[in-house]
């Protein structure tokens, strides 16, 4: 087996700044979606800018589907830094396109092209941190490795946090002074491109060269067809759940539009949002709850997630709809990173790979929601039912996730032979 590679302070601070940063670029993008969409389009029609949001979010969410995997995989052969790297760059580069779109149609190029170059860095720095944190089937590994997919997870929501309160803003900034030659909307998708660039210089001067020796070719072959026990459930449960949260998203932007919050409410809701997220994945990876007993949370949060997006329809208040956010938020908090630090723990193949495929299946889940969340929103009426559908598919999944501390049981995991050709056996 090979030894398990080194890391630093330094090393998981890169890993973790480039998760903020990507996460930044897409939550920033929320808030001022409407006005960029009604100023390229020319249409002030709640119809069509509901559609065209719910679409433009679909697109971003939808082109890691394919690249996630494949960005992953690339990872496992040429290793995480050069990836990490070109998709921090072209992440960078189409933010900044995106910004300054012409039209419509450039607008929705932009954002796809940004969708992809973001796919290479969830999957490649959670397998940098499964190559390096922790060893396998032991405890005090289980707990190192645990807690850095939430630290990854938090650095994510931070992200979140500060990129739509930005937004939300620069768009009551555009409200308040009407600058039309330069809308300060644009300022802060160049001021997050900027920081893109920063977080891959970050990772090229900080990370070692090669964090991954290629694997052996007959372990490829195995692990690119092999399902452990457990492993599909835990992806459509990862898909579902990203359903349900694209849904919440583009819900939540819409229903805003519909009560004529503005977009400091907006923000205000989802830095709400990211704040409770925060503190929820906080409590879940600290020392105080051990990861055996942690996947016990998954059934619990689906069903209050369930319950928190069906009554969102209902409330009106600035003040109703921040708790109602608050519930759904903490729900999400505690299932998403819980689900990928178990598909990185049972799985038999490389974690680039691996990693790959589960992030593919979270972004199908999020382009479904989000585009249905659009769809809906776009028909008079029917922009309650979004939020009652992801309802309907979060009591679903909770139902589903029952069976998990079954496929989940230690015992099982300690019965399989770790691989012997991988840089960090298969946790």
């Amino acid at each position: 087996m090979q030894a398990r590679l080194p890391t630093s302070r330094w090393s998981l601070g890169a890993v973790l700044a480039s998760a903020f940063v990507v996460a930044l670029g897409y939550g920033i993008v929320l808030p001022v979606l409407p006005i960029m969409v009604e100023r390229l389009a020319g249409s002030t029609d709640p119809s069509f800018k509901a559609r065209q949001i719910g679409l433009l979010t679909a697109a971003y969410v939808a082109a890691p589907v394919g690249a996630a995997f494949l960005w992953g995989k690339w990872s496992d052969l040429i290793g995480r830094r050069p990836v990490l790297v070109v998709g921090l760059i072209g992440f960078a580069v189409t933010l900044a396109a995106s910004a300054l779109a012409p039209s419509l149609l450039v607008l929705y190029v932009g954002r796809i092209l940004n969708g992809g170059f973001a796919a290479a860095v969830g999957p490649t720095a959670l397998a940098f941190i499964a190559d390096v944190e922790g060893g396998a089937h032991t405890e005090s590994g289980d707990d190192r490795r645990t807690r850095a997919f939430g630290w990854m997870s938090m650095a994510s929501i931070a992200g979140f946090l500060v990129g739509p309160t930005l937004g939300g803003l620069a768009a009551e900034l555009k409200l308040d002074l009407g600058v039309a030659a330069v809308p300060p909307q644009t300022v802060p998708f160049l001021l997050a491109s900027g920081l893109a660039v920063a977080a891959a210089l970050g990772v090229w001067f900080v990370l070692p060269g090669k964090l991954l020796p290629a694997p052996h070719a007959e372990a490829s072959k195995r692990g690119s067809s092999m399902f452990v026990p457990g492993e599909l459930r835990l992806l459509a449960l990862a898909a579902v759940a990203a359903a349900g949260l694209g849904a919440f998203e583009v819900g939540l932007t819409l229903r805003n539009v519909e009560l004529t919050m503005g977009p400091a409410a907006l923000g205000l809701m989802f830095a709400t949002c990211s704040v409770v997220m925060f503190a929820v994945q906080g409590l879940v990876f600290s020392p105080l709850i051990k990861p055996a007993a942690a996947r016990l949370l998954v059934a619990p949060a689906f069903l209050v997630m369930a319950i928190g997006l069906a009554v969102l329809p209902t409330l009106a208040g600035l003040t109703e709809m921040l708790f109602a956010v608050s519930v759904v938020s903490a729900s999400a908090g505690v299932i998403s990173p819980l689900l990928a630090y178990w598909v990185s723990r049972i799985s038999a193949r490389s974690q680039g790979m691996e990693l790959g495929i589960q992030s593919a299946a979270v972004s199908l889940g999020l382009s479904v929601g989000s585009a249905a969340a659009g769809l809906l929103f776009g028909f008079s009426g029917l922009g309650g039912a979004a939020f009652l559908a992801a309802a309907g598919a979060m009591g679903l999944a909770a139902i589903a996730t029952l069976k998990l501390p079954l496929l989940l049981a230690p015992a099982r995991h300690e019965a399989r032979p770790a691989p012997a050709d991988q840089t960090d056996a298969a946790v």
